[in-house]
């Protein structure tokens, strides 16, 4: 949503710069950024066309002859509305417009051109023009632009997450730079005015519709919008149409209510009908199209005809033209659900749709109904005639009760009394009274996220600042609550940074199609998705982790080392999971490393390293997976064993999976609430540096190559279990030839022995190595290589 700086300063008394605002509001959990608007050009003077010509090697060029008060120019100019005696923007040879373009003399279809006549989308003050900037003729010639303009103005782009729609207008990021200013903000004054009650309203399906305001209102004269209307409409990219109708936008714009205005002598029945839709029901939309209706959309309508879709789109046949004298204005809530549902079947997408899919609030509708009634008074004459408001008895105002200590314990530092009520109460949130260290807050409605203790805390957190939460906090949490994987992913997560890896925070959504590629089953499906990414909860963390990778692959990035920690969703339930995924040069190439030829890439073995390296205790163990999710390359897999219970896997992921990369993509799944329940967080206590020193012997050994490797390992590692001197061992070779026997190959192995209490002798590691070759040769018929 476009969002008017300078809009924004009228409704709150602020000094900071654009970019700073757009800082503020970020860490403030609305993400915005600048998209447009402030003087973006240099060189660019006022000018008068004296003469129009027609081109003679064009059709659609003129030579135009411009004056700046003391010298004329010839200019070329391809604008159809250019005309002799308007006052219009001039770059001059040398000036720069906005993206650095830089204005040259230059020959057009043969023609000298000495400048251009600009635009305001060439100038940076609309997405785009039909035509020239036309400056008021009193302009005085020759001055810079930015001089004779009025202030101009700067456009901030914010996007929320879902459950902010209060954010979705001037007055609710006003709000929220005032609660982390602490000032006030102003709104126009509203007037009530006068008015017969009337049956006006029908509300059949009360479920879909909480409240309806609706206006009749006489005497209108339909005409353009004064300029000060248009030019804040056209800052947020919203196109004039006429008074009325703009109105209904500017006041959207302001408070965040959708409204929507009916030329009300086109109603018949003498009363308007909320209704779901007769099944096979048409309506011609404003649009331009023609949309069937079933029973699942809800319209509003008259006693005999649809007149609109309920919180997407209004019909053409009840629109505001310029006979209009009477207007029905509307001012309503309307079921989220229903919306949403209703403009993705129909694939509309509307500035009242966006808005009432993420709810509207039952007070601001009323203030919105007020608002507009008051600038169609001013504007076009009007005056109320009757009015009707229904208003569902479920709507009432949230009461939380906040226990002040609660605030410390969740968020690990004290915040005084006082700065809690301040910050609650510039958000709009009533704190009515103290009872024994609680503060009783009443939620305005228009905060449909707040709805218990918790929510409240989150702001009082969200507006002091995050950057003040300790980085380390026990948040009330208990001492045994914190045992476990809460440790356990800490140590592993900061393993993990140590080797270079990212950590990504995902949403816990995923689309169908993404599952179908990754060969992943859902479990839980949305109701009322919105949008076609969020269509149900994810049943494993690689399809977030997997949009990442071709997002960073698509940034050229070749080294692709992440993480997340978060929420999967399957037909085990809710679980908290260990994602990792990697790929590419394990670390950039060094300038000397080009002779050497050393730069290893992420492949299985690498990864294995990776896995053993931040797994911080001997009780987990690499093990043969048995079991391996259908991703995963077949053979370049392992699992991953804890107290002899698999908890996780890791290998290479299916060509057809990482289709994006020629390299191989690891990728490695712990299902850590498997651990918690057993995982002690260990402090590694200081061991003795070994006071005798270790023997080293290599073997190699003959086996069938049916047998597979985990059973020769399992052995070694049944040896070393049983307190014997064998403390350690690696494989350092693997060896196929006809001179071996058919079916058989060989495996070359480094035994470190070692013995805590004296020096071993050749007799006593004989005697081990004796051992383990007889433990071999009788369970797999391994022999000793001749």
């Amino acid at each position: 949503m476009k969002i008017s700086y300078n809009w924004l300063k009228e409704l709150v008394d602020f000094d900071m710069e654009p970019q700073d605002l757009c800082k503020m509001l970020t860490f403030l959990g609305v993400e915005t950024t600048v998209v447009g608007g402030g003087t973006n050009w240099s060189g660019v003077i006022t000018a008068k066309v004296l003469d129009r010509q027609k081109h003679p090697n064009s059709d659609h060029l003129s030579i135009c002859k411009v004056n700046d008060g003391t010298k004329d120019y010839q200019i070329v100019c391809g604008a159809p509305n250019v005309a002799a005696g308007q006052t219009v923007p001039l770059a001059l040879i040398g000036a720069v417009l906005p993206g650095n373009f830089t204005i040259k003399a230059s020959k057009i279809r043969g023609v000298s051109s000495e400048g251009m006549i600009c635009s305001k989308e060439e100038l940076g003050l609309e997405e785009s023009s039909d035509g020239i900037m036309v400056l008021d003729e009193k302009t005085p010639l020759g001055k810079k632009l930015e001089d004779v303009l009025e202030k101009q103005d700067t456009i901030l782009e914010i996007e929320i997450t879902t459950n902010r729609g209060d954010c979705l207008s001037h007055w609710g990021v006003a709000r929220e730079i005032a609660a982390k200013l602490q000032k006030i903000v102003t709104l126009p004054p509203l007037k009530t005015a006068k008015y017969t009650e009337k049956n006006l309203v029908e509300v059949k399906d009360k479920d879909l519709c909480t409240r309806y305001i609706g206006c009749h209102i006489t005497g209108v004269k339909i005409a353009p919008s004064p300029k000060w209307m248009k030019d804040k409409l056209e800052s947020c990219g919203v196109k004039s149409i006429n008074n009325v109708v703009d109105i209904t936008n500017y006041v959207m714009l302001e408070l965040g209510q959708p409204l929507h205005a009916f030329d009300a002598t086109t109603l018949s029945g003498g009363k308007v009908v909320v209704r779901r839709a007769n099944d096979g029901e048409k309506l011609a939309t404003l649009d331009g199209k023609t949309h069937e209706l079933d029973k699942n959309n809800l319209v509003i309508a008259d006693g005999s005809k649809a007149l609109a879709i309920a919180g997407v789109i209004g019909g053409q046949s009840s629109s505001i033209t310029d006979a209009t004298t009477e207007v029905f204005l509307e001012a309503a809530v309307f079921n989220p659900g229903s919306v949403r549902k209703t403009a993705r079947k129909l694939n509309i997408s509307t500035d009242a749709s966006y808005r009432y899919e993420r709810g509207t609030s039952w007070e601001v509708a009323e203030m919105a109904s007020w608002r507009a009634l008051n600038l169609i008074t001013e504007l076009a004459g009007g005056r109320l005639e009757t009015r009707e408001d229904y208003n569902s008895p479920d709507n009432e105002k949230v009461v939380i009760n906040l226990r002040v200590e609660r605030v410390e314990k969740l968020l690990g530092y004290a915040v005084d009394e006082k700065t809690i009520a301040n910050i609650l109460r510039f958000l709009g949130i009533e704190i009515s009274s103290k009872v024994q260290n609680v503060l009783i807050a009443e939620v305005p409605s228009y905060r449909n996220d707040i709805k218990e203790e918790v929510d409240l805390i989150e702001e009082i957190a969200r507006v002091n600042g995050y950057e003040n939460i300790p980085m380390d906090i026990d948040s009330g949490i208990s001492s045994t609550e914190q045992k476990g994987s809460n440790k356990l992913i800490k140590q592993i997560t900061n393993s993990l940074v140590g080797l270079g890896f990212c950590e990504a925070m995902n949403y816990s959504f995923a689309e169908i199609k993404d599952l179908d590629k990754l060969y992943l089953k859902y479990t839980y499906k949305i109701a009322n998705p919105i949008s076609k990414e969020n269509e149900v909860l994810r049943p494993s963390l690689l399809p977030s982790l997997m949009k990442n990778f071709d997002f960073n692959i698509g940034q050229a990035t070749t080294d692709i080392k992440l993480f997340e920690v978060g929420k999967i969703f399957d037909d085990k339930g809710e679980r908290r999971v260990l994602g990792i995924l990697m790929s590419g040069p394990v670390w950039q190439p060094w300038w000397n490393w080009e002779s050497s030829k050393q730069n290893p890439v992420f492949d299985f073995y690498f990864a294995s390293g990776i896995i053993s390296n931040i797994l911080p205790s001997k009780e987990f163990t690499i093990a043969e997976n048995r079991t391996p999710a259908k991703y995963y390359h077949p053979g370049k897999t392992a699992a991953i064993v804890y107290h002899g219970k698999v908890v996780g896997q890791f290998g290479v992921l299916r060509p057809d999976v990482a289709e994006n990369t020629n390299d191989e993509v690891i990728y490695a799944e712990i299902e850590t609430e498997n651990i918690e329940k057993n995982y002690k967080n260990k402090i590694n206590a200081y061991e003795h540096v070994a006071k005798f020193p270790a023997v080293k012997r290599d073997i190699s050994v003959v086996a069938d190559k049916t047998i597979k490797f985990e059973k020769i390992e399992k052995i070694i590692k049944h040896v070393m279990k049983d307190g014997g001197i064998l403390k350690d061992w690696s494989l350092f070779s693997v060896y196929e030839s006809e001179k071996l026997g058919a079916g058989k190959i060989s495996y070359s192995f480094r035994l470190t022995y070692r013995h805590n209490d004296k020096t071993l002798n050749d007799t006593e590691v004989n005697k081990d190595i004796a051992i383990l070759l007889e433990k071999w040769n009788k369970d797999l018929g391994i022999s000793l290589r001749n």
